[in-house]
């Protein structure tokens, strides 16, 4: 094992990069995350083929006798009497579609015609659960801890979405969903925190990218699942899609507790004994290192229910700060943040989920237009890197805005007063760029917020910043309906909103190159340049 020799460090940030930026520990916990975040991806945009868009026709039936000329349309039946030449409509009691009856909930349940808003409900509520879930979950695993409250939630998602296979009526199947939304953005919050919690400064900005590249490949491997399993009916298609979360056993068994959290809220035996595993995993001693605020040598105390050989050191030698959801708006310097963050992710959010859930964004067909979608999500992390690095997240931000705004209201104008073969490919390519945009704007979202926010704040302040994406991913359902009915209106207020929103990033704080906060006067001591050395 390699010697290390130095005086006991003073910060977490200093104590995670002696055991290993990037060692055997940190990359298998990392790996361990994301494998698990894999799940999140298939929960989610599921919907997206359970609750496909089907063609239908008025079934055809024999009521209206011999002496008339029958039209069935998609949602009426209209019915002219030869004798007395007078014509009549009657509403559709039931349908014939371009698949089998089984294929999607929309064929299913006939909802269809009257019934289309109950075909787009199901999501909605699903996004309205993740904000709940964000406001509860991410309090708790502030409290007591992130992995207790990641594995629960991944088991509790994993069976609300076994139960969706079978569900009997749209009522059920919404309820259910709406389960599964709450549960399911436990595993979010916590995933993210714990990222960011396991590595130090110099690594944050790596791991982010590689996190924002395995969303990406799970959304690219959800399509080809959906492809490949196309002809299937919608509840095997939800039983392969929950197979995914098998892999919690493995966050069970092998995932272990943030250290920054153990640290911070003073659990002295248990950081002693991570700490040491993390150590010999990567190969490192720690014989005489001292974590901060829990000295080894003093005389032993009980910590719990027997006697260890830790104590704590008193709370001067270390600040040990704690808050409650009231201090992200108590002070004008945290709530000009936090609506900074909630505005930018609530408009990320609404352009992020319309693009997927608007079946010809960008193609229709609607695997072909997911998969694009997907694509358009890959360079995000390399972009995250690349730029943040260099200029910073203020920065980062701000362009990428920009980029989304201007392209989506381009790709708009184009289509509106533009036709022919080469506009519509060149709309559909600003279109693709817009989505680059976006997906690069809310995927970093996910590991910026909990960048700025103190340790005993940073779940509850990004579970609040994630409650509010969820207000634009309820929303991002019914686009489709407004579109129909005007066109322009959903890229216009895409574009705009993204301009406002690159405006508004000018005020958020920068973290690159610093260590994470353990109190909000550590995030109002950052500059608006991102740190050097």
């Amino acid at each position: 094992m390699a010697d290390v020799k130095q005086d006991p460090p003073r910060t977490i940030d200093s104590i995670l990069e002696l055991l290993g930026s990037l060692g055997r520990y940190q990359l298998f916990q990392a790996l361990l995350l994301a494998i698990g975040n894999m799940s999140v991806c298939f929960h989610l945009l599921n919907f997206v083929f359970i609750a496909q868009t089907v063609k239908q026709q008025c079934e055809v039936t024999p009521l209206y006798g011999n002496n008339t000329n029958t039209n069935y349309g998609t949602c009426d039946v209209s019915v002219q009497n030869t004798t007395t030449n007078v014509t009549s409509t009657h509403t559709c009691s039931a349908w014939t579609y371009d698949v089998q009856k089984d294929h999607s909930i929309v064929s299913e349940w006939d909802l269809v015609c009257g019934d289309v808003f109950f075909a787009r409900l199901p999501q909605s509520l699903f996004i309205v659960g993740q904000g709940i879930g964000a406001a509860t979950v991410s309090v708790m695993s502030d409290k007591f801890g992130r992995k207790p409250f990641l594995v629960v939630s991944h088991l509790l998602t994993t069976g609300a979405g076994l139960a969706l296979a079978f569900s009997p009526n749209i009522a059920a199947f919404s309820a259910l969903r709406l389960l599964n939304g709450i549960f399911q953005q436990g595993i979010v919050v916590c995933t993210y925190t714990m990222l960011m919690e396991t590595f130090p400064r110099n690594r944050r900005i790596e791991l982010s990218a590689f996190y924002t590249l395995s969303w990406s490949i799970s959304t690219v491997l959800l399509t080809g699942t959906a492809y490949l399993l196309r002809d299937m009916d919608w509840r095997t298609l939800q039983l392969c899609f929950v197979s995914v979360s098998i892999n919690v056993l493995l966050q069970i068994f092998f995932l272990g507790e943030s250290l920054r959290w153990l640290i911070t809220n003073k659990k002295a035996k248990r950081a002693i004994a991570l700490f040491k595993r993390a150590a010999k995993m990567n190969s490192v001693d720690v014989t005489n290192i001292q974590l901060p605020g829990i000295d080894t040598k003093k005389e032993s105390v009980e910590l719990s229910s027997t006697k260890g050989k830790y104590v704590e050191t008193p709370s001067e030698n270390t600040e040990h700060v704690q808050y409650s959801c009231l201090d992200l708006v108590r002070t004008k310097f945290m709530l000009k943040i936090c609506a900074v963050v909630w505005f930018s992710w609530l408009v990320d959010s609404l352009t992020y989920f319309s693009l997927y859930l608007t079946s010809a964004s960008l193609s229709e067909d609607p695997y072909l237009n997911f998969f694009l979608n997907s694509l358009a999500e890959i360079p995000a992390g390399p972009l995250n890197w690349f730029v943040g690095r260099r200029w910073g997240r203020r920065f980062f931000f701000m362009f990428f805005h920009v980029l989304a705004g201007v392209c989506l209201l381009l790709a708009t104008t184009v289509r509106a007063l533009v036709v022919g073969q080469a506009a519509s490919v060149t709309a559909t390519a600003l279109a693709f760029v817009g989505k680059i945009g976006n997906s690069a704007c809310f995927n970093a979202m996910f590991v910026y917020a909990p960048e700025i926010y103190p340790t005993n704040l940073r779940s509850a302040g990004m579970g609040a910043g994630s409650t509010a994406a969820r207000v634009g991913g309820m929303i991002a359902p019914f686009i489709s309906i407004l579109a129909a009915v005007a066109p322009w209106a959903p890229g216009t207020i895409f574009g705009v909103a993204c301009l406002i929103t690159a405006a508004l990033n000018y005020f958020l704080p920068e973290p690159e190159g610093r260590e994470l906060p353990q109190t909000i006067e550590d995030v109002k001591a950052w500059d608006k340049a991102p740190a050097r050395g």
